[in-house]
């Protein structure tokens, strides 16, 4: 049995890169989300509330660049605890015999899913002009942005952990990953009739690079002393940075993708789209507003430098000498499992396309009450879907914002949310000359020395300090 048991750890090479690529998503702090924080949806004078809410508007024109809105956020429901294990004073994975299989699997969804995405403000700019003797207030800006999701089963990590009992056939379908970069550059209007204010902003959008996985099937069966192996699955990749490179193909006389030779650099160019944001908010009365917005409807058209299926053929898998029960980096598991997946995992190159990929859809609904006792102080209410084509993320938050002085505002909230209890907050400093500002979705309690969360990765972070204009040096002696 033991015999057997080494089959399933060794022969599982189909399945495993994507679950080393899923556990580095799951483990990372250095990627961001799409949008802002949802904790300063309330806050007064946040200089990037407009990508929340495009009729959102704030008192002065500002000028940002280099740090003015660094955005951090990860969606998980896993975290470092799940896949890590201390042992003899190192961290084991979960493939180490001295991992018991029933803790580990019972830290697992039915799907576990990560959610990442990057946006980091190049340039921006806002200010105060009229049109038709309208106040108008316009917003320009250039972004770098990442969006990158997976989906992982429970099925998958079951045949990787075997029992003491062999299971001589598993489902291991419905494994889906992908990653996506583009720059980004918008031009936003809001303004304001009566009670009502309305905005919109128009993107226009380059894509760099893209790759995404689509396991549809894949089944595992033990004959003897081998894993049979076959799957129906898609793989694409675009961009300036990939390019696609091919070698002999092991079932036959004819070349298939390899995988080693896909490059994926940060720029380039692999496709163009566009995308709008609209909002609105509705001033009841003095002490109450709502306010509702749609987030990045829109597309990108992807030139696929390499696309490859693999459709249903079968792949014998030996036992080998590569061991993935060892004590040591997840790098060095990762850089095992990839030498040894491209042998039993081949793409046949398909023809050269274009293809459309949506991208992540954002819509927030609000609702704000002030304090009959204190206009200053108010409690507002925000629900949040996000569909990132594999996952989807929901929130309820709700906060309690303040702001006491003329140059200064603060959030504390708290959310349920699609993975779990939130807990974010808000410090935002709007001075004469400069605003300055810092804040989260999600508090860790348990993380590591590198500030690594030990259990879900659930958060979003942003901070960043911009350049504000004592007025409005479009419109003379206009004070706001």
């Amino acid at each position: 049995m033991k015999t057997l048991n080494n089959t399933k750890r060794n022969g599982a090479f189909i399945c495993s890169a994507v679950v080393a690529a899923f556990v580095c998503l799951s483990a990372s702090v250095s990627e961001s989300y799409g949008q802002d924080v949802n904790s300063a949806y309330f806050i007064d004078n946040y200089t990037y509330s407009y990508r929340l809410n495009p009729a959102f508007t704030t008192k002065k024109s500002f000028i940002g660049g280099l740090l003015s809105n660094v955005n951090s956020g990860t969606n998980s429901n896993v975290g470092l605890s799940t896949f890590f294990y201390p042992y003899e004073g190192q961290l084991a994975t979960f493939m180490h015999p001295a991992v018991d299989r029933e803790e580990f699997l019972q830290k697992l969804k039915k799907k576990n899913r990560v959610n990442i995405n990057i946006s980091y403000n190049v340039a921006s700019t806002g200010f105060w002009t009229k049109f038709k003797g309208k106040d108008i207030f316009q917003t320009f800006e250039l972004n770098m942005r990442n969006n990158s999701s997976s989906k992982v089963p429970f099925n998958l990590f079951s045949f990787l952990k075997p029992a003491g009992e062999e299971d001589f056939f598993y489902d291991l379908s419905h494994i889906s990953a992908y990653t996506q970069t583009y720059m980004e550059m918008a031009s936003g209007t809001a303004l304001k009739f009566g009670n009502l204010e309305v905005g919109g902003r128009v993107k226009f959008l380059l894509g760099t690079n893209r790759i995404n996985l689509k396991i549809r099937e894949m089944y595992a069966s033990l004959d003897g002393f081998q894993w049979v192996l076959s799957s129906y699955a898609e793989l694409a990749a675009a961009g300036g940075g990939v390019k696609r490179r091919l070698k002999h193909g092991s079932l036959g006389d004819y070349d298939i993708v390899n995988l080693a030779k896909i490059k994926y650099r940060p720029l380039g160019f692999g496709g163009i789209g566009g995308a709008i944001d609209l909002g609105v908010r509705y001033q009841v009365n003095d002490y109450i507003n709502v306010s509702a917005a749609i987030n990045d409807l829109g597309a990108i058209i992807w030139r696929n430098k390499v696309k490859g299926l693999n459709s249903g053929e079968t792949f014998l898998v030996q036992v080998d000498d590569i061991q993935l029960d060892d004590i040591g980096s997840l790098g060095d598991v990762i850089e095992g499992i990839i030498n040894k997946v491209e042998s039993v995992y081949e793409f046949h190159p398909g023809k050269k396309s274009f293809s459309t990929q949506s991208l992540p859809l954002n819509f927030n609904v609000g609702a704000e009450f002030k304090m009959p006792f204190y206009k200053k102080m108010s409690i507002g209410i925000l629900g949040s879907f996000r569909d990132s084509h594999i996952n989807r993320y929901n929130e309820l938050r709700m906060s309690l914002n303040a702001a006491p002085l003329k140059w200064l505002s603060l959030s504390l909230n708290t959310a349920i949310t699609t993975y779990g209890w939130e807990v974010g907050g808000m410090v935002n400093v709007y001075a004469k000359k400069f605003s300055a500002f810092i804040g989260t979705d999600s508090y860790y309690y348990h993380m590591t020395p590198h500030l690594v969360p030990v259990n879900n990765f659930n958060t979003h972070v942003v901070l960043g300090v911009n350049y504000l204009l004592s007025r409005n040096p479009w419109v003379k002696n206009q004070k706001r």
